[in-house]
């Protein structure tokens, strides 16, 4: 196995960071569940796959940067940003339970319309939740070719060009090394951002489970 460099002190300090909020996002999954003869709404479902994913693709992000991969990294977190945006879609319809359970029979949630008949389509989730989150919009654009294969990996596999002798290099690698410490931060702050929305949401419905039905 390749040992690779250690990252800056900043973003070491942002992965520590980032196993804090790990840790907080367990406890409010746990939360949620209300104890052992709490009853077990739909939407609980959803929640356990959220959280579920939100700590599995925290993990991943860790090795990924740890590793000097770049590229899988900016998936991961496009991914990590998906999970947050489709949670909050519940708050988005009228029957949050009733979206709950299309998804579990298999429906998918973009051909799904919220309370003003409009799909609930990434484009829209993104829209309707840039008004909190401003940073949203450029982010989820540049994140986008990352998922699919497309001109974003090429210009990754780009090295140096020498003017001089008109020639370019290609880095055909698994590490990203070329890339300065504020692409790593960038990452990893948004990461923080994401894991922060999904939390939000989280604790918003854990509040709403806990309230009788004269107080909804």
């Amino acid at each position: 196995m390749t040992a690779h460099p250690q990252q800056s002190p900043r973003v070491l300090q942002l992965l520590t960071e980032m196993e804090g909020d790990r840790k907080a996002m367990l406890k409010l999954g746990v939360a949620m569940t209300g104890g052992n003869n709490a009853q077990m709404l739909p939407f609980d479902f959803i929640t356990f796959g959220a959280v579920k994913r939100n700590l599995s693709l925290t993990a991943a992000m860790r090795l990924l940067v740890e590793s000097w991969n770049i590229v899988c990294a900016r998936a991961v977190l496009r991914l990590h940003i998906d999970t947050s945006l489709r949670y909050s879609a519940a708050w988005m319809v009228d029957k949050p339970h009733d979206f709950a359970t299309k998804i579990l029979s298999g429906e998918r949630i973009d051909l799904m319309k919220d309370k003003n008949g409009k799909r609930l389509t990434d484009a829209r989730l993104v829209e309707v939740r840039s008004a909190d989150y401003p940073w949203l919009p450029d982010v989820y654009a540049n994140l986008s070719g990352y998922v699919h294969f497309s001109g974003s990996h090429v210009f990754d596999s780009i090295g140096p060009m020498n003017e001089e002798t008109r020639s370019v290099s290609f880095e055909i690698t698994d590490t990203d090394m070329k890339f300065p410490e504020a692409s790593w931060i960038e990452i990893l702050e948004c990461f923080r951002h994401a894991t922060e929305i999904l939390a939000n949401y989280l604790e918003c419905y854990i509040t709403t489970k806990q309230l009788s039905t004269e107080q909804l």
